[in-house]
């Protein structure tokens, strides 16, 4: 006899049930290939001050594109995480409508394997092409939860592929983080290869100290052109390149690094470049004392600083600490 299609729907029918109930497995993410390192700088013994800047400012330009890259990445890490976000919700809200129909099914299964029946208990004459209420009330869920379980695999794929997307771009983001803090501590090491490079001590023989002068920056060099006037005579509104007033020595030191053009006024100096605290000053810095700037000098180090003082005097190394009208301090790059 042969076998009644109604029966192997049902059949169908309580295979998809177990088949439902064993769930999807996610595929692990996927792991990106690591970018190609950054070329290190070549050492070729001792290198000269040309060598060294010209490495510095091939760093440099490295630098920044590994910062625009890094920049890059950590947007899309951003877009991918909302992603992966989006991805599972839609996969838990797929999961969370599927979950009733799969727990009525499963009652329908449980109560006919108690009661005994079989197949061929699920049989009935009527409207339902020979099934009995409750094998066509299983096999239309069935068939539902069938339809949603493919949608659930679709999401769950979606779900996956955003996972794996979101580890890939973070550890491009990494790496690019890791590269661009490597090129930048070559920076530093070639900076400190070069300020080894530009030191200069110079001993004031009308006050007695000794500035040692390091660093290549703008302000390193301006304080190293202003030490060669010492001993200068100190003349009101003068700017070089014998006499000086103490905003003259300034910018006349600053128009030979190349930097002309500083207004002649304390006032206006103390406009310019960047506000710098006490305890954060760096050789080359500018240093104003009174509340109306009525005076200025130059940041040596160490407490000293380089001063026209006034007239009668010469330009001279002096302690910051004699003076108790400090006012404040700038830097012009």
């Amino acid at each position: 006899m042969a076998k009644d299609p109604q029966r192997r729907r049902v059949t169908l029918a309580a295979a998809t049930v177990l088949a439902l109930g064993l769930g999807v497995a996610a595929p692990g993410p996927a792991q990106a290939a690591p970018p190609a390192a950054p070329p290190s700088p070549s050492a070729t013994g001792k290198p000269t001050e040309s060598d060294l800047k010209k490495q510095l400012q091939q760093l440099q330009d490295e630098a920044e594109k590994l910062t625009e890259q890094y920049n890059k990445s950590r947007v899309d890490l951003g877009k991918a995480q909302k992603a992966e976000q989006d991805a599972t919700r839609r996969a838990d809200a797929l999961e969370a409508q599927a979950a009733p129909a799969r727990a009525a099914l499963g009652r329908v299964a449980a109560n006919q394997y108690m009661s005994g029946g079989g197949p061929d208990m699920i049989f009935a004459s009527g409207d339902n092409g020979g099934l009995s209420d409750t094998a066509y009330l299983a096999q239309n869920r069935a068939g539902a939860v069938e339809r949603l379980q493919t949608l659930i695999d679709q999401a769950n794929k979606a779900k996956s592929d955003a996972q794996a997307q979101t580890a890939k771009v973070k550890q491009a983001a990494d790496q690019a983080d890791a590269a661009r803090k490597t090129t930048k501590g070559k920076i530093d090491q070639v900076q400190k290869l070069l300020d080894k490079l530009n030191i200069t001590r110079t001993k004031d023989p009308t006050s007695g100290y000794t500035v040692t002068v390091k660093g290549s920056g703008l302000p390193q060099k301006m304080l190293r052109k202003a030490l060669t006037k010492l001993g200068s005579p100190y003349v009101w509104a003068a700017a070089g390149p014998t006499t000086f007033d103490c905003s003259g020595l300034v910018i006349w030191a600053y128009a030979q690094v190349g930097k002309p053009g500083l207004p002649h006024y304390t006032g206006d100096l103390f406009d310019l470049g960047t506000k710098v605290s006490r305890d954060s000053l760096q050789q080359g810095d500018l240093v104003y004392f009174g509340s109306d700037l009525h005076h200025m000098g130059i940041y040596a180090g160490g407490g000293l600083f380089l001063q026209a003082p006034q007239t009668g005097d010469v330009v001279k190394v002096s302690k910051l600490s004699d003076r108790s009208d400090y006012a404040g301090a700038n830097r012009i790059e």
